[in-house]
């Protein structure tokens, strides 16, 4: 039996065994096609849920991570502040800052250079931490200046040293070449937390 001259009206003069075959066809695509307008919508919300559940694995495990790394955090945590108390403590208060600027001239002096000046400058304010400049300038030899930056940054407080400049003397000594060292020595002074919340307050009303 040709498909092409396969009459639906005239189905019932078929045969019993294509009638069947015809009828097992029918109620395939019937079921077929209720599979999919039925069950359609609960595939659809069974897919999401998946992809729902792959993306709460992910989040857990990455909390789970941090959690395990907390108490490691925490030590760090511990670690820093330890540090920055140190650190705040090697800060001068402003009773220290005259025997600081004595330091810088026994310094000068140890290593045989003349002390030309040291001129505070306006002080920076950065946050919590004010920077108290002085501009030095020292004369000596190329090793006696060597020596005093290094003992700079020995100090009983921290002070650093910035803009650097070195200018030839004419003049000659015993020791060698004249040279002028120009630099600003920076020392450092921490806020306390009513002096630092008020600067915050006057710069965000600025």
């Amino acid at each position: 039996m040709k498909s092409s001259s396969l009459d639906i009206n005239k189905l019932y003069l078929q045969s019993k065994g294509v009638q069947l075959v015809i009828a097992a066809v029918l109620a395939v695509l019937i079921l077929v096609l209720g599979y999919f307008i039925l069950f359609q919508s609960q595939i659809e919300e069974y897919q999401a849920a998946q992809e729902k559940e792959d993306s709460l694995k992910s989040e857990y495990t990455s909390k789970a991570q941090m959690a395990a790394s907390l108490e490691n955090l925490k030590q760090e945590l511990t670690l820093i502040e330890e540090s920055t108390n140190v650190l705040l403590k090697q800060l001068p208060t402003d009773a220290q800052i005259p025997s600081l600027i004595q330091e810088m001239h026994q310094a000068a002096a140890k290593n045989g250079l003349t002390m030309n000046n040291v001129t505070p400058q306006a002080v920076v304010k950065d946050e919590q931490i004010q920077r108290l400049p002085f501009a030095i300038s020292v004369t000596g030899t190329h090793e006696q200046i060597i020596n005093f930056a290094r003992d700079m940054g020995r100090m009983s407080r921290i002070v650093t040293l910035s803009d650097l400049s070195l200018k030839n003397v004419d003049t000659k000594s015993a020791t060698g070449s004249k040279l002028t060292f120009d630099a600003l020595a920076n020392t450092y002074k921490a806020l306390d937390v009513k002096a630092a919340s008020a600067a915050s307050a006057a710069s965000e009303t600025e």
